[in-house]
Parts: structure tokens; sequence; C-alpha cells
């Protein structure tokens, strides 16, 4: 049995691979939990090796396990974690949700943010997704939970559901904005700049700036931004750079 929230998703293709150049004498045993009170056990870490064992033997095949303790989805996903600091990478989704079951932060406190907002973290383009979580941790890290909030809650008023809003380059490029200028008018922010740009066309407004002035991509963002915010606005109501 698996605990599919402790660890990266199944990929058959992987599973195949491994079978397709099984070896024994390279073969790490998978690390599984002890059985439950239904004499169930759980594979902590090595889903697609199992797999591949039975592809290659059959599924009555036995195979040398490593035992460890953990009873509940949040001890599996802390291990997995910890096994696969020094490997191949996990992807960012799957590696950024098994975080949120072992209750790390500050994963846990923006995926509980994220869902508050009607969004849900997935790897996907589908509409309410966000799959760009090292942006989301990136801000927190940098501006801050309230800074992060601001920003989502400004992209959502502006896009809806629209997942090209929350792409890593323009949630990093708001909260660069927002931390900057947090007395911009919300309202005006979520009125003037989709009326202007849909996301990708803000995106590529914001890398034109920023090759004609030479200064990073966030930049050029929270200043394509700025510039139009401003368009209309009173001298002394516009927003002017520290």
């Amino acid at each position: 049995m698996i605990w599919v929230q402790s660890q990266r998703p199944f990929q058959e293709s992987h599973a195949k691979k491994i079978a397709a150049d099984f070896d024994t004498d390279k073969f790490d045993p998978p690390v599984i939990t002890k059985p439950n009170g239904q004499g169930h056990y759980h594979i902590v870490e090595g889903q697609h090796r199992v797999w591949a064992v039975r592809a290659v033997f059959g599924v009555e095949e036995k195979l040398k396990c490593r035992m460890v303790n953990a009873s509940d989805p949040a001890r599996a996903a802390e291990i997995f974690l910890g096994i696969n600091a020094g490997r191949k990478a996990v992807k960012p989704v799957p590696q950024f949700l098994v975080a949120v079951t072992a209750k790390r932060e500050p994963q846990t406190s923006i995926n509980r943010l994220v869902g508050k907002l009607g969004y849900r973290v997935q790897a996907s383009k589908a509409d309410y997704s966000i799959s760009a979580v090292n942006s989301l941790i990136y801000v927190h890290d940098r501006q801050g939970f309230d800074v992060l909030h601001a920003t989502l809650l400004t992209l959502k008023n502006s896009w809806g559901g629209d997942a090209t809003a929350f792409q890593g380059d323009l949630i990093r490029g708001y909260a660069i904005f927002i931390n900057e200028f947090p007395h911009m008018i919300p309202s005006r922010m979520s009125d003037v700049i989709p009326k202007a740009f849909s996301p990708n066309q803000l995106l590529a407004a914001s890398r034109l700036y920023a090759e004609q002035h030479r200064v990073p991509l966030l930049e050029g963002v929270s200043e394509t931004v700025r510039a139009r915010y401003n368009r209309g606005l009173k001298e002394s109501q516009k927003l002017k750079k520290k």
C-alpha cells in the first residue's frame, strides 16, 4: 500500500525503465512501514522499484525491504523528503505537496492560503491552478506572508481563475511592486491592469521594458505595472520610486 500524498506521483514510464534495466546488484531495497493493525505495509520510498520487481519476476516475488517507524502519512512524507534530499530532485509541485503532508513550513501555510483564495497547488494549466510553488516560497521568504497574500489576491481580482496569471515571474514581479508601494489602491490595480493586458501580454511588455532598460525581468514587471497604474492620475496621486 502507498500513501500517495507522502511521495512523488507514480510514473509508469519510470518504473518500466527500471524494469528494462533491472540489475539485482544495483537494487536498493525499498523503504516500508511496519505493518498496521490489519497487517498492511505502506511503501514509504521505492514504489517504482517495487513495480519493476513485480514486472520482471512476477507479483508473488518477495524482496528485501528496509522497515521504518512510520504510522501516518506525515511521518512517511518526512522520511521520503529526507531520503531524497541528496538524490535527483523531486519536481517542485510534488515536493511542495509532500512537504505539506509532512506539515512543513512555509509550505503548509502557503497551501492553506492558496486554498482559502479558491485555488489549488497542482502541476496543471487548468483554471484556478497554481504550479509556481518556488515563486510562492520565494515571495513568502523575502517579502513575507502578508505581501504574498496581497499579491495572490491582486492577481485573483485582476484575472480570476486564469492560471497564466500565476506564472512565477508575475507572482514575483507583483510582489516587488506591492512591497514597494503598499499604499496603492487595490481596486485600481484590478481595474486598469487587466483592461490593458492579459497575463501573457503583461509578461511580454515587461520583458521588453527589461531589455530596453537592462534591468531584471521582475523589475520590468513592477515598472510596467506602475506605469499603467499611474496613467491618467494627477501628479500628486502617482506612485513614485524612492
